[in-house]
């Protein structure tokens, strides 16, 4: 075995450290590389993020907002509501200026809420691209009202006590209305009724065709102390709402089949008085009554 001499020993111990310092200094340069490579994809991540949030697709074009580029605005749910209000609202709404995902709609769905015949409106953002889809919540007309039993409805009242006016004329036949011959006036304002009022009408007409087994046509409220119904084919002189109008209309069933019979043409059954009754012909001359 041969044994190194003192300088051969030195020699060497001083290559192999030589070599771990190198060995070393590799290492340090490969973790400030390393280093070096994370901040720049962390700062390269950032850039490229920054870049596409500030992306046109993410922003409403306030032109498309103008022209209601469908593609960019959608509008569901109306079915009353002309589309025309809707669009005229979106329009003069303040356009966002920030990305879609920033953008509040609270404001456009309360300023579309407004609208006399919109319950609910709910506004749905889509991010990439950004675009809205705007859907219409409606309340349900229950009546509408006219001058005269020829008139066309000029406006309507809702099923939770709300007024139409004669822009949302007219009322689509999807929805189940009676017609109401009104003026507002008398002390019964079709335009202030409540849900309560509302109510109150609408269990008379569901007692009326129970009564007769015949559709309500339309209310004559013209004088609300006079009042008229008129049904299929027949109509009905009530007077006056009041505590005795169940006991009133229970004649109904009793008189209706009888009226049917008569040769004669009925211009009314009188249901005026809760005792008596009558049935009025309608002749050219004079006019008849039978009493019941």
């Amino acid at each position: 075995m041969n044994e190194f001499t003192p300088k051969q020993y030195y020699k060497r111990k001083s290559k192999i450290i030589k070599m771990h310092r190198k060995i070393a200094g590799v290492r340090r340069q490969i973790r400030h590389l390393r280093m070096l490579l994370r901040v720049g994809l962390i700062f390269g991540l950032l850039y490229i993020s920054w870049i596409i949030l500030n992306l046109n697709q993410w922003y409403l074009n306030p032109d498309d907002i103008m022209n209601m580029n469908p593609d960019i605005v959608q509008i569901e749910g109306n079915v009353i509501t002309p589309e025309y209000k809707i669009s005229d609202i979106i329009r003069t709404s303040e356009p966002p200026d920030k990305q879609i995902f920033k953008y509040s709609t609270k404001q456009l769905e309360e300023n579309l809420s407004k609208l006399q015949s919109v319950k609910k409106a709910y506004v749905r953002r889509f991010w990439f691209p950004a675009r809205i889809l705007v859907f219409i919540e409606e309340r349900e007309p229950v009546f509408l009202i006219a001058p005269n039993k020829d008139s066309a409805p000029i406006s309507a009242v809702t099923k939770d006590g709300s007024y139409m006016d004669r822009e949302f004329m007219p009322i689509p036949s999807k929805f189940k209305t009676t017609k109401i011959l009104s003026y507002g006036t008398g002390g019964d304002d079709y335009e202030k009724w409540d849900k309560k009022r509302v109510d109150e009408i609408l269990k008379f007409i569901k007692k009326i065709e129970t009564y007769s087994k015949q559709k309500v046509i339309y209310l004559d409220l013209r004088n609300p102390n006079d009042m008229y119904v008129q049904l299929d084919n027949i109509m009905l002189r009530l007077g006056a709402l009041d505590d005795t109008t169940d006991d009133r209309i229970k004649w109904i069933p009793t008189i209706l089949p009888e009226a049917k019979t008569l040769k004669q043409k009925v211009k009314y059954i009188d249901l005026r008085w809760k005792d008596t009754n009558y049935i009025k012909l309608d002749t050219e001359s004079k006019d008849t009554t039978e009493e019941t």
